[in-house]
C-alpha cells in the first residue's frame, strides 16, 4: 500500500504510513487520532495527553487521579473557609504532578538539575517579578481585592496590555533555555517544558498577587463558593492559560517557522483575556469571581485545543521531513498497542502512535533494537 502523502510503501494490513503518519484508510482519518495519543481526537479537551504527551495510555489515570484529588481537597478547603489552603492545594497540582509525569518516563533524559532549576526555579523567580508587577499595576493585583470602580485607562493599558507582553515573554524564558540543549530539542520537549515553566510562573505568582489571603490559615468569614472559584480560577485555569502560551510560542521557534510572530499574538491573546477579565470583572463582586473563572476556564480550553494542533501537526510534519530507514525488519514494539514498529518507524502502522511521543526509555529501546538487528 502507497501513501498518497510521502509515497512510501506499507504492508498492506497498514492502517496509518509508518513514514509520515498519514491515515491510509477511511478509518484512519488523522483528524480522528491525535499523533501523541491516537485514542483521541486531535481537537480534544483532554489535559493529560496534552500537557504529558509521553505518557502511554495505561498511566493516564494516574496523573487525572492526582488532579482530581488536588481539586477535591481545595473544594474541601474552599467549603471550610481556609482559602490559603485551598489556594495551595490548587495551585500545586498541576506542577507537581508535572514533575511525577517528568521522573516516571524519564522526559528529563538524566538531567533532572537543568531541568528542575531552570522550569521551576527560574520560571518561579520570574512569576515573583510578574506577581509584584501586577500588584503595582492594580494596587492589589488580586481576584479577591475585589474595588467599586473600573480602573482607569491608562490603568487597564498596564493591566490589560503591557502586563500580558510581560508575561508573555517571561513564560518562554525558562523553556527555551532547557530546549537550547540538544537532548531536549524536540517539539514535544518545548511543550512538556513550557507547560512545567507556565505552571511554576502561575504558581509563584498567585501566592503573590494573592498574598493577604495567606496571613492566616483560619477560617475565613468569606462565601465558599467564591473562595472556590478562586482557588480554581487560580490553581488551574490561569496555569493552563500561561502553559498554552508558551508552549504554543516555544514549540513554533523550536521548529524555525515563519509562523513564530503568529505563536506570539495567540499567546498574547491568551494571557491578555485572562489578564483583562481580572482586571474589569472585579468590580461585581461574587458575579465577577465566577465570570472571570467562566472566561479562564475557556480560554484554557481554546489554548489546549491550539496545543494540539500545533504537536500535532509539528510531529506529521517533522517525520515527513526526515529520512527514515527502509523496511525489512523490525525495530521493537509500540508502546501504545504493543505491535511491531517497522525499523526506521516514525509512526505505528497499526495504532498511528508518534515514535517520539512514546516514553523515552521505550524510545531508546527501539532504537537499540533496531541497531542491533540491522
Amino acid at each position: 500500500m502507497t501513501c498518497s502523502r510521502c509515497s512510501t510503501v506499507n504492508p498492506e494490513l497498514a492502517r496509518f504510513c509508518y513514514r509520515c503518519g498519514a491515515g491510509l484508510t477511511t478509518s484512519a482519518d488523522r483528524t480522528s487520532h491525535y499523533a501523541a495519543s491516537p485514542g483521541e481526537p486531535v481537537r480534544a479537551l483532554a489535559l493529560v495527553s496534552t500537557l504529558m504527551p509521553h505518557v502511554s495510555g495505561s498511566r493516564h489515570h494516574l496523573y487525572k487521579w492526582g488532579l482530581a484529588l488536588a481539586g477535591a481537597a481545595s473544594l474541601v478547603a474552599s467549603g471550610f473557609g481556609i482559602l490559603p489552603v485551598a489556594l495551595i492545594c490548587a495551585a500545586i497540582a498541576l506542577p507537581g504532578v508535572l514533575l511525577m509525569y517528568l521522573y516516571d518516563h524519564e522526559v528529563w533524559s538524566d538531567d533532572p538539575l537543568t531541568v528542575v532549576a531552570a522550569c521551576v526555579a527560574l520560571a518561579a523567580a520570574l512569576g515573583v517579578g510578574i506577581g509584584l508587577l501586577a500588584n503595582a499595576f492594580s494596587g492589589s493585583g488580586a481576584i479577591i481585592g475585589l474595588t467599586n470602580n473600573l480602573p482607569s485607562t491608562g490603568r487597564l493599558l498596564e493591566l490589560c496590555v503591557v502586563l500580558p507582553l510581560v508575561t508573555l515573554i517571561a513564560v518562554q524564558v525558562a523553556p527555551v533555555i532547557v530546549t537550547s540543549r540538544p537532548r531536549f530539542k524536540h517539539t514535544l520537549d518545548a511543550l512538556t517544558f513550557a507547560a512545567l515553566g507556565g505552571a511554576s510562573l502561575a504558581l509563584a505568582e498567585s501566592i503573590v498577587v494573592q498574598h493577604g489571603a495567606f496571613s492566616s490559615a483560619t477560617v475565613h468569614n468569606t462565601s465558599s463558593a467564591r473562595d472556590a472559584f478562586i482557588a480554581l480560577t487560580l490553581g488551574f485555569a490561569k496555569p493552563i492559560i500561561y502553559a498554552a502560551a508558551g508552549a504554543i510560542t516555544v514549540m513554533r521557534l523550536r521548529r524555525r517557522t515563519s509562523a513564530y510572530p503568529l505563536g506570539l499574538l495567540e499567546g498574547f491573546l491568551l494571557i491578555g483575556v485572562y489578564d483583562s477579565a481580572v482586571a474589569t470583572l472585579a468590580i461585581y463582586g461574587d458575579r465577577g469571581v465566577v465570570l472571570t473563572f467562566i472566561i479562564a476556564a475557556i480560554t484554557a480550553a481554546v489554548g489546549l485545543i491550539r496545543i494540539r494542533d500545533e504537536a500535532h501537526a509539528a510531529l506529521l510534519d517533522e517525520a515527513t521531513e526526515a529520512t527514515v530507514a527502509p523496511a525489512g525488519h523490525y525495530g521493537g514494539n509500540c508502546a501504545e498497542c504493543g505491535l511491531p514498529l517497522v525499523a526506521g518507524s516514525a509512526f505505528c502502522l497499526a495504532c498511528g502512535t508518534a515514535v517520539a511521543a512514546m516514553p523515552k526509555p521505550h524510545q531508546q529501546h527501539i532504537a537499540s533494537y533496531a541497531s542491533t538487528s540491522a
